[in-house]
């Protein structure tokens, strides 16, 4: 069993299975894509030599019937898929549940057919689907101070405490690597905020001093870099403040060890990264 939902840019889904409106026929392109190999030939040895690999966009054809009211429910298709408009596409099975955005190539229905079927073409240009749930790792640990017996005084008693952890394994269960947000957040002063791979030995060094309630937002996902630095409920990009030779983090599939400092005042910062999980095929 599956479950396929679609959604359109002002945020409205329509499911298309669960429901006695329609009945999904078939779906081609939840495999992964086809790759594009780069290649050259050399007068000096047999075969080719690899220069690069790339995968290309990728082509969802959903294939449904429409169950009467048949005009009714054509036509509500037509709020949702719209030719050349941004759509969203669920699907989740028993393993994955996922999505992927593109937009509508085509949406074709044989309007004088007894039983009427709609296919719908739509073009993804970020070819790989995404997990519906972000994981978020922490850089500190939990420190349990409650125990029996015990006394609560006037002052109160700490039930808990956060104790800093400055390694981290950042766990990517999705098929390829991707890249990661990490929020950096100051208590008080930090100076130069930087964090580390521990395994690719690449670095991200940010030359600024952060004061208590700053945030310094990194995104490192491939078509959405930014870096941001709020203060005082403002916002601004701060990409001139990052230092020459700093990685953009790919996280690989598996584990990720990082680690992170500063200048000056490490226990004033905190760091938190966000992923989310990417798949070639479901």
């Amino acid at each position: 069993m599956y479950f396929l939902a679609i959604e359109n840019k002002k945020g409205e889904q329509l499911p298309l299975t669960g429901t006695q409106n329609y009945d999904v026929i078939s779906i081609d392109g939840l495999n992964p894509p086809t790759a594009t190999i780069n290649a050259s030939e050399s007068a000096a040895f047999d075969g080719s030599l690899f220069n690069g690999s790339r995968l290309g966009v990728r082509s969802l054809v959903i294939t449904i019937r429409i169950n009467p009211d048949i005009e009714l429910n054509r036509i509500n298709l037509y709020r949702y898929i719209r030719s050349k408009e941004y759509i969203k596409v669920y699907y989740k099975n028993g393993t994955r549940d996922v999505f992927i955005e593109g937009y509508v190539e085509t949406f074709e229905c044989d309007l004088f057919s007894d039983k009427e079927q709609a296919q719908i073409s739509i073009l993804c240009p970020r070819p790989y689907f995404r997990a519906m749930q972000t994981v978020i790792t922490d850089f500190f640990n939990v420190i349990k101070m409650f125990h029996f017996p015990f006394a609560i005084e006037a002052a109160g008693i700490p039930f808990s405490e956060l104790e800093g952890n400055l390694f981290k394994s950042i766990v990517n269960e999705g098929d390829v690597a991707c890249g990661v947000r990490i929020e950096l957040r100051a208590t008080g002063e930090v100076v130069t905020p930087k964090i580390y791979n521990v395994d690719t030995r690449g670095y991200f060094i940010v030359n600024i001093t952060m004061k208590a309630g700053d945030v310094i937002t990194i995104n490192t996902v491939r078509g959405e870099k930014y870096i941001e630095f709020t203060a005082g409920g403002v916002t601004t990009n701060i990409i001139n403040k990052v230092q020459r030779g700093s990685e953009w983090f790919q996280l690989e599939p598996g584990d990720n060890v990082f680690t992170y400092e500063a200048e000056q005042y490490i226990n004033n910062l905190s760091c938190t990264f966000i992923l989310t999980d990417m798949y070639q095929g479901v």
